[in-house]
């Protein structure tokens, strides 16, 4: 039955399954909700700067050579544009794999202890923010999208 759907496709809808039911349970067992203003802005920063990254290196793409690349991988790039390329692809992997492995993990054991409990919406808050980030990555111009994806 799973044998259709990429792996990624499976463990991004696990991350986000793990962070959705985490943060049901939070809200039953009636975590504290006192937000600060400097947990928010920790939690929401991470997710803003990939999209601020993403953007940059599409205008910034597009500035260098004229035009969207034809071709899949860096050849032909200016230095400057790799490395941003090269800092804005890490950037991304790490906020994924954080929001879909460690995160969602982090949730379930700050529920468990009672004094992290609060933590949760912080947490929550970054997992969430990130897919809504990467949902607002996909309103980049096409031939963008098809050269970040490959």
């Amino acid at each position: 039955m799973f044998s259709s759907f990429h792996p990624i496709v499976l463990i991004v809808f696990g991350g986000v399954a793990v962070t959705l039911i985490a943060t049901a349970i939070a809200i039953y067992v009636r975590v504290p909700l006192k937000p600060t203003r400097t947990g928010v802005v920790v939690s929401v920063l991470p997710s803003l700067l990939m999209l601020v990254l993403f953007y940059s290196l599409a205008i910034h793409m597009s500035q260098s050579l004229g035009a969207w690349p034809t071709s899949i991988g860096e050849r032909g790039f200016p230095p400057l544009l790799v490395t941003h390329a090269t800092v804005t692809v890490y950037f991304f992997i790490a906020l994924l794999l954080s929001s879909i492995s460690v995160f969602p993990v982090a949730i379930v054991v700050c529920l468990l202890v009672q004094r992290w409990r609060h933590c949760v919406p912080y947490l929550a808050m970054y997992v969430a923010l990130f897919f809504v980030c990467w949902g607002f990555m996909q309103f980049a111009p096409e031939p963008f999208l098809y050269w970040w994806r490959d």
